[in-house]
């Protein structure tokens, strides 16, 4: 496995793991998260892993007066190789060295395997509002 930034080339093999990555959460009544990659590779930092030369996952980190992660997904045929780990450990180091003492991001309430991975990596829950969970970890 392989990680890199994301180029505008990837958006089409992004956007499909996307959509893989989701679709068994569907019936939760997510927002539109394939939609606009072509927009955060070019506006956000981006980066995509990939395995055998194929996109497999990819991760979307967002800067305002915190960092964000808005976006993590691992396409389920490369479920349990680690892919999710090293895309937020890339996105964490990224914060860290742009000058950021904490990362957030938030997931759906009904998703307790998601959530179950933040809290096993050391992320902690800062707050709830209606669906959504939120979560912090410091860069330290």
């Amino acid at each position: 496995m392989s990680v890199r930034r994301a180029s505008a080339r990837d958006a089409e093999a992004l956007t499909a793991c996307i959509v893989a990555a989701y679709e068994p959460f569907q019936s939760l009544g997510l927002p539109p998260v394939a939609e606009g990659i072509v927009d955060d590779i070019r506006d956000h930092s981006v980066w995509v892993a990939e395995v055998a030369g194929e996109v497999c996952g990819g991760i979307v980190l967002t800067y305002t007066d915190h960092a964000h992660i808005a976006n993590v997904a691992v396409h389920p045929d490369a479920g349990g190789q680690g892919i999710g780990k090293v895309l937020v450990d890339q996105a964490c180091a990224a914060a860290r060295e742009a000058g950021y003492a904490a990362i957030h991001l938030a997931t759906h309430v009904d998703m307790a395997a998601t959530q179950a991975f933040y809290r096993r990596s050391g992320w902690v829950e800062a707050g709830r509002d209606g669906k959504k969970i939120y979560f912090t970890k410091g860069l330290d």
